[in-house]
């Protein structure tokens, strides 16, 4: 994905095609000198990124989702066909709230109680 940022970069003239090489030697070499332990938590790093942005996202449509965990990743592999080169992060489940079984919320705390602005 980077790279394809660095191309359109290069392609809309933001840097030069020595610039460009620079950027794509600096990120290989950033990713295949730390290992695949670095490359599998850069890709949580980054699926959990994208799913808080599609969960705000679906928020604002008028949606509500929720995060998951506690799956089988490898079931879920299995289940949906995913190739052995990605990696399940989350479940999200997405819905909408049936607003009239709402149970009303407890007490909260006032803000003021324990935030102080200054």
């Amino acid at each position: 994905m980077r790279q394809e940022f660095m191309k359109d970069c290069l392609n809309l003239g933001v840097m030069n095609l020595q610039e460009y090489e620079h950027e794509v030697r600096d990120t290989t070499s950033l990713y295949t000198s730390r290992g695949e332990r670095f490359w599998r938590d850069e890709a949580i790093r980054n699926a959990s990124l994208s799913a808080m942005l599609f969960m705000l996202a679906a928020k604002d449509k008028g949606w509500d989702t929720c995060p998951m965990i506690g799956f089988n990743p490898s079931e879920v592999k299995e289940i949906l066909g995913i190739d052995i080169q990605h990696e399940p992060v989350m479940m999200i489940t997405l819905g909408k709230e049936k607003v009239n079984s709402r149970k009303p919320r407890g007490y909260r705390k006032p803000v003021t109680e324990f935030v102080k602005y200054i």
